[in-house]
């Protein structure tokens, strides 16, 4: 991520001296404060790869009507920084409209040719998934945009839209607001489900897109 300015100060000075025939001079003062720059990375570039899948083979899920689940995949999302920050994670999913349930965790994985929802995913992480500088970390979650916080048990990304002022964050063990850090390591699993009605479905129709996005605290 490229850093810009977050703003420029300009001070104007004026010395006058005594006396009717009076001259003055200017002293002008400006900076530039940059703010820390943060990049954010996946593993194996962000592909989550289900491959070909047979209905037959897959295991109904319990719990949700007419959808079997497909073996999960694992990522490694990464934020490194040049400095310790403090910063939270917030998720949009850019097939939202083709998920199978309403659900804010449930990102849609593409359509049909005859604008059938497929099914949907979730992008989520265990208890004991995200260090901070190496050291473990709880994640922290938000509901009022980052002013309050809770501790919660691992957790999941949820879709912007249907939750605008949900933001995610993560504290070093006994902190209750997110930790200033350089590096935090997220292990993030992918589980996909799949409407029962379809027989078959190729590769190429599993369409799932979602956008990370990291703002500064």
């Amino acid at each position: 991520m490229n850093t810009k300015p977050l703003c420029t100060l300009t001070a104007l000075l004026t010395f006058v001296s005594a006396g009717a025939h009076a001259s003055s001079t200017d002293v002008n003062i400006s900076g530039t404060i940059t703010p820390a720059a943060c990049t954010p990375s996946l593993s194996s570039n962000g592909q989550v790869d289900f491959g070909n899948i047979s209905m037959p083979d897959l295991t109904p899920q319990p719990g949700i009507p007419d959808h079997s689940v497909l073996a999960p995949r694992s990522l490694t999302f990464s934020v490194t920084c040049d400095r310790a920050t403090r910063f939270a994670l917030v998720a949009t999913g850019n097939r939202r409209d083709s998920s199978s349930i309403p659900l804010p965790k449930a990102f849609g994985l593409g359509s049909t040719t005859s604008g059938q929802a497929i099914g949907f995913y979730s992008a989520t992480w265990p208890d004991n998934g995200a260090t901070l500088d190496n050291l473990p970390a709880d994640t922290l979650y938000s509901e009022d945009s980052g002013s309050t916080w809770v501790k919660v048990p691992g957790s999941g990304f949820e879709h912007l839209g249907d939750k605008p002022e949900s933001r995610l964050g993560f504290a070093l063990r006994g902190q209750t607001s997110p930790s200033a850090a350089e590096v935090l390591n997220l292990r993030l699993d992918v589980a996909g489900w799949l409407r029962n009605d379809m027989t078959h479905v190729d590769e190429a129709l599993l369409d799932g897109h979602m956008t990370i996005e990291l703002q500064y605290l």
